[in-house]
């Protein structure tokens, strides 16, 4: 037999079963709901990088301008119970500014620095005291705190989406299984050719 004389055969697809309404639904809301999975974690890489950068030019910013400076204790530092311990210390101290000129006030001390003992205090440009510059750690902690609050508020707001699905889904199954019910029912019972409705 000829290639030519073979009888026609059509490319046989396989037999779709009909979906249901809600199968329709579920499949919508799961794309839905996979899109909500991945915006949450470019959401999470987002915020991420901008608290890190932000960090780090905080740091930057502080470390440009604030300075360690000599100083003396001008009294007895006492110690401050905390939580943990001792708790932060401050005292007076005297030092001198950028400008030359002697100064005083109170800053953190070192917990029982005696009157005349040397300390080292933060000043800024113009020679005030300030807290010292934050720790390079301070990016590190941030970004991970934000990161952490970001996978969190996603991981509600998809808690939340799949329970909304999950309880619509509930309500159309229910729907197309009653509608089925009244289709079969008569039948199933024998009540179709009875006349009883």
């Amino acid at each position: 037999m000829r290639t030519d004389e073979q009888p026609e055969r059509r490319a046989r697809r396989p037999r779709r079963l009909p979906r249901r309404r809600s199968d329709r639904v579920e499949a919508l809301t799961t794309w839905v709901l996979c899109g909500l999975v991945a915006a949450t974690l470019v959401a999470t890489a987002l915020v991420g990088g901008w608290v890190h950068a932000f960090a780090s030019d905080r740091i930057r910013a502080e470390q440009s301008d604030r300075r360690p400076v000599p100083a003396v204790a001008v009294a007895d530092a006492p110690v401050v119970p905390g939580d943990g311990g001792v708790g932060p210390t401050y005292g007076a101290v005297r030092w001198t500014a950028p400008d030359g000129t002697e100064r005083a006030g109170s800053a953190q001390v070192p917990p029982l620095t005696k009157a005349g003992g040397a300390v080292t205090v933060w000043t800024d440009d113009r020679g005030d005291v300030v807290a010292p510059p934050l720790g390079s750690e301070f990016p590190l902690v941030m970004t991970a705190t934000s990161v952490v609050f970001t996978l969190l508020a996603g991981f509600v707001l998809i808690v939340f989406a799949v329970l909304g699905e999950r309880r619509l889904l509930d309500r159309l199954r229910a729907a197309e299984w009653g509608a089925g019910w009244r289709r079969v029912e008569p039948v199933w019972s024998g009540r179709e050719d009875s006349g009883r409705r």
